[in-house]
């Protein structure tokens, strides 16, 4: 039988060739191994590298012999005959002239043979039969070191090279190696296109062919044709295009078993292929031979992790099948996405369920694997993506799926949409009611779902800012719900420990965070620990356990930050109580980097407190900057977004800053209309009632300064007593500052200056194991001057609270907060400060308080209080006098 010349001669390349250093190093590798085995489906320039190979080998002098079954070898008798004329081409002898007889007699003599070790390319070894891989695998056992054998193939090569790979002698050539990276498949459309395509086609090519050699030639050959006939079609050079697609069918698809043709088509929906999910797809038992053998086939099926039988099928390949099935069989397609979606769900893989469902098309199917589905992709934080999917689905759809409206309700929840929210409440459980009538749910599934619709309303309720409902609500619910829901159990928890901060409940709080901890252990609550520890932050700091808080929003971070790829502005949660936080603790540039980078995302989620903490850091760091405009327009943004959201507790907060910050710049009048002005007032005296709320005091507070800086000292005085009274009784730290603070600041406008020390003495006291420095710095020049007063001179003790207090006066002898105490001596130990003269010089102008506070940017309470410090140092009692006794010392001119 004559041999083609073309199966015994090294084909030649249709593209100058292009260096590639991978090739090259491996050059070295093929010549000094036994056997070289070059494995990839059709395209990767595996004829390519050989010829690279046999070029170099020969140019060392070692003997070439090449045969290429493509061109009809494809029996044992014709691959011994093409072996033959190799062999007769590179100049050896055969004893009788023939392979065909005793090959092994040749074999002999060839391996005892002298001169430079023959190289043997066997190219497209898939093609060959089981005979012809019997007898390669005899010469390679019997050649050993005598011969290098390079075998490529698609697939698998069908030797057994087990042994040789145990003893170091094979070196195994695979599509990583064959892939052209960026920098070569760039060299290579340059070169078939010349320069002329944009970058932005080049980079879409790359990354699109994935490294494939054929793909990178037919690309650019096809945006040549495109510019050349002026109509580049949509999906640009790769895509699903004809060049691609008739490659895919000739190349690979032609010719295979119907069966294995079946399997690809089918399985093209599977972005990865395991055994279990193709056994599911296709609905066969034999899914996991039939991988197999696509992959020892080289059909274009990648291996991700081969141990684990894990695949994926190369993007442009696996584009043209799964065209090819939806452009033609789109309800086959149908019905594979439906068995993907219930087996994915079924194994947990809850987003590819989810992805699937919606390939298929079918709303009605959607809707019942989102009934299917719903506390999982609840509890593994997809409710986001679960609403999406629902708002799409028709009311008629959606009526009789109680768990789909519970779930959009509690995302209508957090949007802040109370009356959607209560509708799909309430729908549902018309819905549960109608089931449990039919007999379509049992009584354990019943009440089951019934807990589920408590919950909502608890969740409504806690956004509505209702706390006395869900103080109310909560421990019954977390009663009936026991250690059976994790997930609910978690949320519940951190809203009644919400509303115990709000209502000043702290009596059994140890018992709580007890209750907290175990939460938090129990499986499946990581997600839900994210809110819980959130939550739970902000009500910890409120009893002076700021380092607690921390810890926990710490940890929720990290946890959010594992997940924020999949939640949008999960982060946010713990981040802006964090901000807080820093922003006590006099971290200032901590605090602005987390509000900066988190509150735009809060609003998707509807926390109150995560509202209130980024909206008033925002504020009080542009005001701790002097940008006073900037703070009060945040201010007035977040009292928009109170109303918008009837969010009355977040306004409260939002009217007591704006008081604070208008007094303290004077704006008396402009903060009384503030305060004044809001349906949040109580006529008469502010005092905390038998069930007063942090509302009540948020108010009181405002209500506080307007009264004091109109001098109702007494009045003022009275309620602030009672206020500190009752929140040092029920234990809530963080305020205690407040009022002794506002205290200080009546004793001082009183003339009281002993009074006024005590109460920043406790003040420091209270606040020494939170860490809080901003309270004290805030409230401005004259606290600050009775800080120093009293702790800025003498020892400092070794107790927590002498250090305390020592870093907070190093804090304000240094900051831009207020100026700093100088005790130049202007005249027998006057010890005037340089604010004091300088309030004394515009006194000596004729300037009342107010217009003195107008000019220096103060308050009138405290202008006040500076002329009773200047008083008591000169020992005077009215302003002539003061004026006089300051010029006579010499203090002014």
């Amino acid at each position: 039988m004559g041999v083609v010349p073309t199966t015994i001669v090294p084909p030649r390349a249709a593209h100058a060739y292009i260096l590639r250093e991978t090739i090259e190093d491996l050059s070295r590798a093929v010549s000094a191994s036994r056997v070289v085995t070059v494995s990839s489906p059709a395209g990767f320039g595996k004829t390519t590298a050989m010829l690279r190979w046999a070029e170099l080998l020969s140019a060392e002098g070692r003997p070439i012999l090449w045969v290429a079954a493509r061109a009809g070898v494809d029996t044992l008798e014709s691959f011994l005959g093409s072996l033959e004329q190799a062999l007769l081409a590179a100049g050896y002898t055969i004893p009788g002239g023939r392979l065909t007889g005793d090959w092994r007699d040749w074999l002999a003599e060839f391996v005892t043979g002298r001169g430079p070790r023959p190289v043997l390319f066997v190219d497209d070894a898939q093609l060959l039969s089981p005979e012809t891989h019997q007898l390669i695998g005899q010469l390679i056992a019997s050649a050993r070191d005598a011969m290098t054998t390079v075998i490529a193939s698609r697939g698998e090569c069908g030797i057994n090279l087990a042994r040789l790979r145990s003893l170091g002698h094979l070196l195994e050539v695979r599509v990583r190696h064959l892939c052209f990276d960026t920098d070569e498949s760039i060299q290579l459309i340059q070169q078939i296109a010349g320069g002329a395509v944009p970058a932005a086609d080049v980079q879409r090519i790359v990354a699109d062919t994935q490294g494939w050699a054929a793909g990178l030639v037919l690309a650019a050959g096809a945006w040549l044709r495109d510019m050349a006939e002026g109509y580049p079609p949509d999906g640009g050079a790769t895509g699903l295009r004809h060049e691609f697609a008739s490659y895919f069918h000739e190349e690979v698809v032609e010719g295979l078993p119907q069966a294995i043709r079946d399997f690809i088509i089918d399985t093209s929906i599977l972005g990865e292929l395991t055994p279990s999910a193709c056994a599911a797809v296709v609905n066969a038992e034999d899914a996991r031979a039939m991988l197999e053998e696509v992959f020892e086939r080289g059909l274009f099926l990648a291996e991700v992790d081969r141990e684990l039988n894990r695949y994926r099928y190369y993007t442009l390949f696996r584009e043209m099948v799964f065209g090819r099935l939806m452009k033609r069989a789109p309800d086959r397609a149908a019905t594979l996405h439906r068995r993907a979606s219930t087996y994915y769900g079924d194994i947990g893989q809850l987003e590819l369920a989810l992805d699937h469902a919606v390939e298929s098309g079918d709303k009605e199917f959607l809707a019942d694997q989102l009934e299917r589905l719903a506390d999982p992709l609840i509890y593994g934080g997809l409710l986001y993506r679960f609403d999406d999917l629902a708002n799409g689905i028709s009311w008629e759809l959606l009526q009789s799926r109680p768990s789909v409206l519970l779930a959009m309700s509690w995302r209508r929840s957090r949007r802040l949409a109370f009356k959607s929210s209560q509708d799909l409440i309430e729908a549902a459980e018309a819905a549960i009611a109608d089931m449990a009538e039919k007999g379509e749910l049992d009584e354990y599934s019943a009440r089951q779902m019934h807990l589920r619709a408590r919950h909502r309303r608890i969740m409504l309720e806690a956004a509505r800012d209702n706390m006395t409902y869900v103080e109310r609500e909560s421990e019954p619910l977390l009663e009936d719900m026991g250690d059976d829901h994790p997930y609910l159990s978690c949320t519940v928890l951190a809203q009644l420990l919400s509303a115990r901060r709000e209502l000043y409940h702290f009596h059994d709080m140890l018992r709580l965070e007890a209750e907290l901890r175990k939460a938090l252990g129990r499986p499946g609550s990581d997600f839900a620990s994210i809110a819980l520890k959130s939550s739970v932050a902000p009500t910890l700091v409120a009893q002076g356990k700021t380092n607690m808080a921390r810890q926990f929003l710490h940890e929720a971070q990290t946890i959010a930050a594992e997940m924020d790829w999949q939640v949008s502005g999960l982060a946010a949660l713990p981040a802006l109580p964090l901000a807080e936080i820093c922003y006590e603790c006099g971290e200032l540039e901590e605090a602005g980097r987390l509000v900066e980078r988190y509150l735009p995302s809060i609003r998707q989620w509807g926390f109150v407190d995560q509202l209130a903490s980024g909206y008033l850091v925002r504020a009080r760091l542009a005001a701790a900057e002097g940008d006073y405009p900037s703070a009060l327009s945040g201010l007035e943004e977040a009292h928009l977004v109170a109303i918008e959201c009837g969010l009355d507790r977040l306004r409260a907060l939002v009217i007591s800053e704006q008081v604070r910050m208008l007094v303290k710049l004077g704006q008396l009048e402009q903060a009384e209309q503030v305060f004044w002005s809001s349906d949040l007032k109580i006529d008469g005296e502010p005092v905390p009632t038998l069930n007063p709320t942090r509302l009540n005091e948020f108010m009181a507070i405002a209500w506080l300064r307007l009264e004091m800086h109109r001098f109702r000292l007494v009045r003022s005085r009275k309620i602030a007593k009672r206020w500190l009274e009752f929140v040092r009784k029920r234990g809530a730290t963080r305020s205690a500052v407040t009022f002794e603070l506002l205290l200080a600041e009546i004793a001082i406008l009183s003339g009281n200056r002993s009074e006024a020390r005590r109460a920043v003495r406790s003040a420091v006291e209270l606040a020494e194991p939170g860490g809080w420095i901003r309270p004290f710095i805030d409230e401005g020049e004259a606290i600050g001057a009775l800080l120093v007063e009293s702790y800025g001179s003498g020892p400092v003790l070794d107790t927590p609270v002498e250090k305390f207090a020592a870093r907070l006066v190093a804090v304000l002898k240094g900051g831009a907060q207020m100026e700093a105490v100088e005790e130049d001596d202007f005249g027998l130990g006057s010890g005037l400060s340089l604010r004091e003269v300088e309030i004394l010089t515009l006194v000596s102008g004729g300037l009342r308080n107010r217009e003195i506070g107008d000019r220096l940017g103060l308050t009138e309470g405290t202008v006040k209080w500076y002329m009773q410090q200047i008083y008591d140092k000169l020992g005077v009692r009215r302003r002539p006098q003061a004026v006089m006794r300051a010029r006579q010392y010499g203090i002014l001119s």
